[in-house]
């Protein structure tokens, strides 16, 4: 008997093979299994093995994530195979494992307008009706409003049975033990042995008003963050997190926080709670402190932070719900050579400076910070003249091209090979499981074994879809070198140089950036250099599966980030060209453009002897450690200093 999906017939635009995206999707929740994702690809072929009975080629698409997210990579994979005009089918279980939301009515209509049939059959939703458009948004109706109802149903429930006995309990915090039965907050257990150590920070709190004081004893102290802290020291931040939780006071609350949905990217956001008050249970068996002491000196922190913060620009926080994680180029990316930890925003107090992280937690002596306007702005003037420079490998580039897209593969021959081999690995460890469970019958130890065989088949299945799906489509690549110098050339041209947006595209195009000290070597201000390692082909999507294009497009530099060297460097070779003529050195002074002082041409030639004594080529020397004679860098002499670099970290070669 015919299947509906069947009528119409499905004819493959190609002649021969019918091309069908699949696509599958788990939110990854712990109760939700990967098994899932096979289970949703095996039904949507089996809906095209009713519909047509030739040869089918299918493209995969099986990824976790929430449904609601719409700023998911694979929702532009799912765009781009609309708008290539290859497939002729695409299956989804239902509307919801592509996305949440009437999203998917515009995704839809792309494939209608590109020639291509979605389905998603526990829906009923097909393209080939005349009502699929009124139908989608049905069914996205419905999937929107189950997640809205289950949100709502969770959320009251959970605060009922706060309100009733102490349920719905938070993680404990440092000085609190939650047994593993403990099903309220009566059932919890106050950390007597933290008790003393908690008042006597509550007191320094209360005359200081200096959460990193109290942070720096907490620590000296051994007192820990609490199991689970991620982080295992204090901190000022920590310390006024922590002494705001009136829990301290016996008084456990809920209700700070509420999510409300961004809809431009489908995130659920956490805000402060703005539709009513926080509701506190008294539990007095958990008291550490007396609550009017704990109040009051949150009332007195709440007065003197009051002017604190960050500035309002047109009555809006600038970084109202966005996170941070996004944040402009280069904070996050460019690392301190001499520790290993990334560089943020706020050097000392400049706002568009960067510094290491590390020395913010009197773990690393490099304070020495940089403007991010500078380094941005020479780091794309260096990408333009390196696109400039490639002319002379424009053949080379474009014989690689023309190989990758001959052989689509030619990027993965490895893993093909890999691949096959463990194949057949695993089809004679298979083999010789199932001898031994004939000859000695079922035992425990082979049931774990059969197992571990079926987890790295579903591995293996995974990896063999990947690679077929690649070698079934397009690399997107561009032709030339011209092309490649034109897309960048553009997007730098069009992007500001403080954008997000630019920012993404630099941590594609420089993948290191660590930043180290020079000093000129008659002594003087430290200044910031970086060794970057740019990838020219960081850009282009597909690059890794052309052998020889990295490495072609890839180069290591440095770059000074100091805004210009000092007086005595920038005169230097015009001083010693004119003392060589035998100038005066008071007619020297006045014939330079720059009009130095007298003694700024003395300490020129006195850099420039000192640099041939020491032999060297230019006259910046190499910081490795804090000079002594520098009293501007005083971090590593404070009782609180400790140089801890990143576990594992290895400076890279300069």
């Amino acid at each position: 008997m015919a299947s509906y999906y069947s009528e119409p017939p499905v004819v493959p635009r190609n002649g021969h093979t019918l091309v069908v995206g699949i696509v599958a999707r788990i939110s990854g929740c712990a109760s939700q299994k990967e098994l899932s994702l096979d289970d949703q690809v095996d039904h949507a072929k089996e809906v095209i093995d009713e519909m047509y009975d030739g040869p089918v080629e299918y493209r995969i698409i099986a990824t976790k994530g929430k449904g609601e997210r719409l700023d998911r990579p694979e929702l532009d994979e799912i765009e781009q195979a609309y708008r290539s005009r290859e497939l002729d089918v695409c299956v989804m279980e239902d509307v919801g494992r592509m996305v949440r939301g009437t999203e998917a009515v515009r995704l839809w209509g792309i494939g209608v307008d590109h020639g291509t049939r979605s389905i998603a059959p526990n829906d009923c939703c097909d393209t080939i009706d005349e009502t699929w458009e009124e139908d989608l948004i049905s069914a996205c109706r419905d999937h929107v409003g189950h997640n809205t109802h289950t949100s709502r149903r969770l959320k009251k429930k959970l605060m009922n049975r706060f309100k009733k006995f102490g349920g719905a309990m938070a993680r404990p915090v440092a000085g609190y033990i939650k047994p593993e039965d403990a099903k309220t907050y009566a059932d919890w257990l106050r950390d007597d042995a933290a008790t003393e150590m908690i008042r006597k920070g509550l007191q320094m709190l209360e005359t200081t008003l200096n959460c990193s004081a109290v942070a720096h004893f907490f620590n000296r102290e051994g007192f820990s963050t609490g199991p689970y802290c991620r982080r295992k020291e204090w901190d000022g931040h920590m310390v006024r997190r922590y002494y705001e939780n009136r829990l301290l006071s016996g008084h456990p609350g809920r209700g700070f926080r509420s999510t409300i949905k961004h809809h431009e990217t489908g995130r659920r956001v956490s805000v402060k709670n703005t539709t009513g008050e926080p509701i506190f249970l008294d539990f007095p068996h958990l008291a550490h402190v007396d609550s009017a002491e704990l109040d009051e000196v949150n009332r007195l922190l709440a007065e003197k932070n009051a002017r604190l913060g960050r500035k309002k620009v047109n009555g809006v926080d600038p970084f109202w719900q966005k996170p941070r994680t996004q944040t402009r180029f280069p904070g996050q990316h460019a690392c301190c050579w001499y520790c290993g930890y990334h560089y943020v925003w706020g050097a000392n107090g400049v706002t568009d400076n960067l510094m290491c992280s590390n020395s913010r937690d009197w773990h690393c002596w490099n304070s020495i910070g940089f403007s991010g306007e500078i380094a941005t702005t020479r780091i794309v003037d260096l990408v333009v003249r390196e696109l400039h420079d490639l002319d002379g490998f424009a053949d080379q580039f474009a014989d690689l091209v023309r190989t990758a897209d001959a052989n689509r593969s030619s990027g993965v021959p490895d893993r093909w090979r890999r691949l096959q081999l463990n194949e057949e690995a695993l089809a004679r460890e298979k083999d010789n499981l199932m001898s031994a469970i004939l000859q000695y019958g079922v035992r425990p130890m082979f049931d774990e074994r059969l197992k571990a065989l079926d987890s790295k088949e579903k591995e293996l299945r995974q990896e063999r879809h990947y690679l077929e799906m690649l070698n079934s489509r397009k690399l997107q690549l561009p032709n030339s070198i011209g092309t490649l110098r034109e897309l960048l050339e553009r997007e730098f041209r069009t992007l500001a140089v403080d954008s997000a947006e630019l920012g993404a595209l630099l941590q594609q195009v420089v993948p290191e950036f660590y930043v180290y000290n020079v000093r000129l070597c008659d002594g003087g201000h430290l200044l910031p250099r970086a060794r970057i390692r740019l990838d020219l082909a960081g850009s282009i999507p597909d690059a890794q599966y052309v052998p020889g294009l990295q490495k072609m497009l890839s180069r290591v530099v440095t770059l000074d980030l100091f805004d210009q060297p000092p007086q005595r460097e920038r005169i230097r070779e015009e001083v010693v060209r004119l003392r060589a003529e035998g100038v005066p050195k008071r007619q020297i002074a006045r014939q330079l453009e720059e009009k130095p002082k007298p003694p700024v041409v003395d300490q020129a030639i006195d850099l420039d002897r000192r640099m041939r004594q020491l032999g060297l080529e230019t006259p910046y020397v190499l910081v490795l450690e804090p000079p002594d004679d520098y009293p501007k860098l005083r971090r590593h002499k404070n009782p609180k200093y400790c140089f801890k670099p990143l576990e594992g970290y290895q400076r890279p070669e300069l």
